[in-house]
Order: structure tokens, then C-alpha cells, then sequence
């Protein structure tokens, strides 16, 4: 199917679909709880997509837990994030039932995996045309249940090569043994890279595109980024002359959807919901086929998921988390129909809707995750970077707004 916003023709513009019937997704289930468990200890922590305990949630905390370093002890640390083209679609399906081999799976669950990956057809449709049948035996199916573990598995195989060949440069496995920082977290296809010297970052990024390319993971170096994390002097100023503490160009920086500056990423969440609470605004105005209890439902629904995502990792001051009961109060007296003239008070308010204050769920959410992160592995980025921040405090200090080792 054709990539919507993309130039019609080249194959790079093309998304592949697989339709699936009811025996096919019942096997592909089948198949995927089988293998799960060799595939999650194969790809390590590092990887935390498509498995159980894990989310974009712990990398977005891993990286948000990292700048606090930055902030409290003027510390510096620089990031590079790759970029690949159509992954799932370049993969060679033969190194992937080698690499379940080498998982641990069994025969059983290899000849399973080999029969999904069997006798693919694909067709071409733009707009109304539709080219003739052609077999495959590259990619990952995109929507067959095993196919996001299928490439986290392959991506695993290719970045143990990488890790091998840049072990004179990065430590393997990829986090430093003294300081415990973690130097590397994946989701899925996208892949960060950190060092305290971005030289060597970028000395890395030919010798992974080389490397990957020999996976067939094809890196596209214009749109890999390298993002540097640090808190400007006072005598810093922008190309237009204007203090540049407090607006570092890392603070808008997005990772996984959300903003790493806390701040910054709840004004954006609030803009966000927004759109999102206008984009049903026939919804809210309905007078008497929908009950307030069915508009508020539908509402945490629609709504307060756009608001709170990633919200169990913000560290920002009471006035700035306040914004969002704001925003969550400017909604639901909408929903009421509340507005200026009439009053209600934030508590009837809250009492006649059934709902709680955003700050109430943020600061649960916050001591959920914390729990989530300090039952996880010991070597997982969330909590290595735990280890890292609590060893800093320590280990660290300021002098003349340079860091210096104890």
C-alpha cells in the first residue's frame, strides 16, 4: 500500500500488508507463545518492544532520569539516534530461522516459524491499480502477531555483530561496568546510541551503517540524529542573540512521542488533548441522546490516554504539573456546559463527573513505574540508569560550572 504523504512510485514509498485468515492468526499466536521466551532472553534488556514488562515507557524514564543528572550536576551526554529504512521489509527470513536456533527454540517451533515465513505473495495496488502476484522471502509480515518479535530477534543478531566490532570503542555488553551508563536502548527498529563524547558517536555511525548494511538494515544517515544534552552557561546566547539557558535545543527533542523536558512535553501533551477533546466536540455538545456518565467515559477514553502518556516518568514543579488538572477542568466543565457565567467549584466539579485530579493519577503512575523499574532487570536502561543517578550523587560535584570527580 502506498505511504501516506510520500512520493507515488518507488518502492521505498510502499508499505506491504499481509490479510490474514482465522487458521493463519490462530498459528501465528500459537507460534509466537512458543518462541517468546528464547527470543526475550536472546535480544536482552536493551530491547523493549514486543515483550512482556516492557515499553517505550522505560526508555523514554531511562533518558528523562539521565537529564536530571545533567541539570542537578551540570554534567554532559549526547545521544544518537538511527534511523532505517522500510526494516521490516528487508529482512532475510532464512537468518531469522537461523537465529531461532540459536535462541534455543526447538524443531517443532523452528518448522512452525519456517511455515509462516513460507510461500509468501505479494501485489502492488496505487490508487486503483493493482499489479500481478510476486513471491517474497524477504521482510516481516507487518500485522501478523509474530512478526515484531521475528525482527527484534533479527536486529539482536545484527547489533551483537556490531557490538562485537565496535568493542575497542563502546563496552559490550553496553553499559559501563564502573558508573553503571547504559550506552545503548532499542525499541523495535529505533535504536539509541549514548556516550559522554559525541565524537565518538559519530565515529560509530559509518562502522554501524557498514555493519547493519551487511544485515541488510539499510541506515539512513540524513535522518540520524545526534542530540547533546547539557545545561547552557549563562554567557550562552542563540544565533539571534537571546539566553540560552533554560531553551538548550535538547529540550525539544522527541523520543517515542514525547518530549524529554518535562516541562516542555506537558505544555505539548495539553496542546495535544486539545485537538483531541475538539476533534469530538459533537460528542460534548449532544444535549439529550448521551448521558453526562457515557460523555465522561468516552471521554477518559479519547481524551486523558493523549494527556498522560508517558506521564509516570515527568519530574517538573507543582506549578507546571497543575496545567494539566487545568486543561482536565476547561474539558469537563465543557462537557457540563459550566462555562462562564454559571460556576462550579473544582470539587462538585470532580464529585458530579466521577473522576479524580490528573495529578492524583500522574504521582500513582510515577510510584507504579518506579516499582515496574526496580523489579526489572539488572541490567535494563531503566535501571541502570537508577544506578547511575544514585552513584552521581555521590560521585560528582559542580566547580566553576565544570564536572569534576571526586
Amino acid at each position: 500500500m502506498q505511504k501516506p504523504g510520500k512520493p507515488k512510485g518507488p518502492v521505498k514509498s510502499l508499505r506491504p500488508l499481509c490479510l490474514l485468515n482465522g487458521s493463519r492468526k490462530l498459528l501465528s499466536l500459537i507460534t509466537l507463545h512458543r518462541v517468546r521466551r528464547q527470543i526475550a532472553e536472546y535480544t536482552g534488556p536493551w530491547q523493549n518492544a514486543y515483550k512482556a514488562g516492557h515499553s517505550c515507557a522505560n526508555i523514554v524514564w531511562t533518558q528523562r532520569l539521565l537529564i536530571s543528572v545533567v541539570k542537578e550536576k551540570r554534567w554532559e551526554f549526547s545521544k544518537m539516534g538511527i534511523d532505517m529504512s522500510s526494516a521490516f521489509d528487508t529482512i532475510k527470513r532464512s537468518v531469522i530461522l537461523d537465529l531461532l536456533e540459536e535462541a534455543g527454540c526447538c524443531e517443532d517451533d523452528i518448522r512452525l516459524a519456517r511455515y509462516l515465513l513460507s510461500n509468501t505473495k505479494l501485489r502492488i495496488k496505487i490508487d486503483e491499480t493493482i499489479s500481478l502476484e510476486f513471491e517474497t522471502s524477504k521482510g516481516s509480515f507487518q500485522g501478523d502477531a509474530a512478526s515484531g518479535a521475528f525482527f527484534t530477534l533479527y536486529f539482536a543478531g545484527a547489533l551483537y555483530h556490531l557490538r562485537a566490532v565496535l568493542s575497542y570503542l563502546r563496552p559490550n555488553p553496553p553499559f559501563d561496568p564502573n558508573s553503571f551508563l547504559p550506552v545503548e536502548w532499542e525499541y523495535a527498529d529505533d535504536a539509541d546510541f549514548g556516550d559522554e563524547v559525541e565524537e565518538n558517536l559519530r565515529e560509530m555511525l559509518p562502522i554501524c551503517k557498514e555493519i547493519l548494511a551487511k544485515w541488510d538494515l539499510l541506515v539512513n544517515e540524513d535522518k540520524t540524529e545526534f542530540v547533546r544534552f547539557y545545561i547552557g552557561d549563562k554567557t550562552d546566547v542563540d544565533e539571534k542573540g537571546e539566553p540560552l539557558r533554560g531553551r538548550e535545543p535538547w529540550r525539544k527533542n522527541v523520543s517515542l512521542g514525547s518530549k524529554l523536558c518535562s516541562k516542555a512535553d506537558i505544555v505539548h501533551r495539553c496542546i495535544l488533548a486539545n485537538v483531541a477533546f475538539e476533534k469530538y466536540s459533537k460528542v460534548w455538545l449532544e444535549k439529550s441522546r448521551i448521558s453526562l456518565y457515557t460523555k465522561v467515559k468516552l471521554y477518559e477514553a479519547l481524551v486523558t490516554p493523549v494527556l498522560l502518556y508517558n506521564c509516570n516518568s515527568w519530574a517538573a514543579p507543582e506549578k507546571i504539573l497543575q496545567k494539566v488538572d487545568v486543561c482536565q477542568r476547561n474539558h469537563l466543565r465543557q462537557i457540563m456546559k459550566c462555562t462562564y457565567p454559571r460556576n462550579i467549584s473544582n470539587k462538585d466539579l470532580y464529585a458530579r463527573c466521577g473522576v479524580t485530579p490528573l495529578t492524583e493519577r500522574v504521582a500513582k503512575s510515577r510510584w507504579k513505574m518506579l516499582g515496574h523499574i526496580l523489579r526489572s532487570d539488572c541490567n535494563s536502561p531503566p535501571q541502570l540508569a537508577l544506578s547511575f543517578t544514585i552513584e552521581s550523587m555521590g560521585r560528582m560535584r559542580v566547580l566553576l560550572g565544570r564536572l569534576h570527580e571526586l
